[in-house]
């Protein structure tokens, strides 16, 4: 029997379209959704028919809009494929999704469009700009969009074991076997699977610390080849509190982990991390750092980070800055954590900023993969203010921006709904309201004044939600964001004039220093008279 996809993905051959349906087939895919996506099957003898029995059967149908997909519609080719998949989704009432790539933009005038496809301009449609990535809110919005659900894995909700090659259970009780028989690999096994909840006689899996801290203690109280091993799992439930009739100990974690030092390249970075932070001994930066270096003499490159993070802690960032230097190209977050040593002037004395060293180091990051959303932000930082001789350039800034803001950084989110309401590029409040309510929705203290200004705005009027992010804004005490509240309440715009409420808020407005509270305060004290 055939098996139908919920979702179906219309693209242009031959176009950056083409790419893009790939990824965004695969994204989709990796979220649990059917995707109908197939570059293999183009122009077989039965195409037409599977194409029209695939988008009958779907429950969304995904445009992606290049400049040459939306070219060839306006043109009104009738044999465009596109054309074909588009209007057999629309004759079976489909959830048509259209996404515009790279700044495409629908035509304004319907008119410009034949007349069977004057619809599609009037859909709501999802824009992806260039630099962005599936992983971050645009999938998320288009999924919003979907009515499709993931597919269900409930039929594997118990399974236990589906490996015919290896039975679990027969292996476990094996393993006690040769346990209870002395045998201290075997002791070492069984305790890992009764930590981890790798099985038991039940055949469920199910964790059992006090059995896994049994085993691990016999094999730490007997000298053999798993008793370090073990002293760093036992110091690994005392650090975590998970040690039968015990309560949570770093104390006892650190006396297992310098036990287990000896032999153990964990137990070691542990001891280094416990010593910098002063858990469970006493703090010392000399120890600590002693403990860090005679780790790195034997090759560890994890300790080199975990020494130049415990130098930034205490200020010492040229030293750090010489261990990140020997990371740069296996430990990516180096390179970002160079990058913002520059920005901020840390290797100089006095301190100097350097954008232009900065930079470099922001860009190597991503280079080498590390695409965290804090490394755009900076980046787009360093574009926006465009200090210490550095080139100002707002599309650059607005871009790194957007990358971030999309990823969820609250402050790239402010900043990109602010630079589209001032229109530092572009002015566009549709998009301002966009980022605003995203850095809003994470807790940021100044986009709900924004929000509460722009709902007032004619492009985008609606005072109820004025009201609404003003009242936000009022109750984190941001003083403009009363200030706005006040006038709402005065005026009676998105609620019910209450002039003893607003000079209320005024006055509150004014106590944190908003000045033209003052002025309305003085409006109504005479009016009063």
């Amino acid at each position: 029997m055939e098996q139908y996809k919920d979702v179906f993905i219309s693209y242009k051959d031959n176009d950056e379209g083409d790419s893009f349906a790939a990824e965004l087939k695969k994204a989709l895919e990796n979220k649990g959704f059917s995707v109908y996506y197939n570059p293999d099957e183009h122009r077989s003898a039965d195409f037409t028919e599977k194409i029209r029995v695939a988008v009958e059967n779907c429950k969304d149908f995904i445009l992606i809009v290049s400049n040459k997909c939306l070219e060839a519609l306006i043109s009104g080719n009738k044999k465009d494929w596109v054309r074909f998949e588009l209007l057999a989704a629309k004759e079976n009432n489909k959830n048509i999704i259209p996404i515009m790539l790279n700044g495409v933009k629908m035509p304004a005038e319907f008119e410009l469009m034949p007349e069977d496809l004057r619809f599609l301009p009037k859909i709501d449609n999802i824009e992806i700009q260039k630099f962005q990535h599936l992983d971050m809110s645009p999938l998320s919005k288009l999924i919003e969009s979907i009515v499709s659900k993931p597919e269900k894995d409930d039929i594997y909700r118990d399974t236990f074991n589906s490996n015919k090659e290896y039975d679990v259970t027969k292996d476990f009780k094996e393993t006690i076997k040769k346990a209870e028989n002395g045998d201290f690999k075997a002791m070492y096994e069984l305790a890992n699977m009764y930590f981890y909840g790798f099985s038991n006689e039940e055949g469920i899996s199910k964790r059992n610390f006090p059995e896994a801290y049994k085993w691990f203690k016999r094999i730490s109280e007997s000298q053999n080849d798993y008793s370090s091993l073990a002293d760093g799992m036992i110091a690994k439930m005392y650090y975590r509190g998970i040690v039968p009739r015990e309560k949570q100990s770093f104390k006892k974690s650190f006396e297992y982990h310098k036990k287990a030092s000896d032999k153990s390249i964990y137990s070691q970075n542990q001891c280094a991390y416990m010593l910098s932070a002063g858990l469970g001994c006493e703090f010392d930066f000399d120890a600590a750092e002693r403990q860090y270096l005679a780790i790195i003499e034997n090759g560890d490159n994890i300790a080199v980070s975990g020494l130049a993070n415990f130098y930034v802690q205490y200020g010492k960032y040229d030293k750090a800055a010489e261990l990140y230097e020997r990371i740069l190209n296996t430990y990516p977050k180096a390179a970002f954590e160079l990058g913002k040593f520059y920005k901020n002037g840390l290797l100089s004395d006095p301190p100097k900023p350097d954008y232009f060293r900065a930079a470099f180091y922001f860009q190597h990051a991503i280079s080498r993969g590390y695409a965290e959303a804090d490394v755009y932000h900076q980046l787009g930082l360093l574009y926006f203010h465009g200090a210490n001789g550095f080139i100002q350039d707002f599309k650059i800034a607005q871009e790194n921006f957007e990358i971030a803001a999309n990823a969820g950084h609250f402050a790239s989110q402010y900043l990109a709904g602010y630079m589209y309401e001032h229109g530092f590029l572009e002015c566009d409040m549709e998009k301002a309201i966009h980022y605003h309510k995203m850095a809003a929705d994470n807790g940021h203290p100044l986009s709900p004044t924004h929000l509460a200004i722009l709902y007032q705005q004619p492009e985008c009027k609606n005072y109820h939600q004025a009201y609404k992010y003003a009242t936000i804004a009022a109750n984190i005490g941001e003083k403009e964001g009363e200030f706005v509240l006040g006038n709402l309440l005065f005026f009676g715009r998105g609620c019910r004039a209450d002039i003893d409420k607003a000079y209320e808020m005024y006055k509150i407005s004014a106590e944190h220093g908003c000045d033209q509270a003052i002025f309305m305060l003085e409006k109504i004290n005479a009016i009063d008279r």
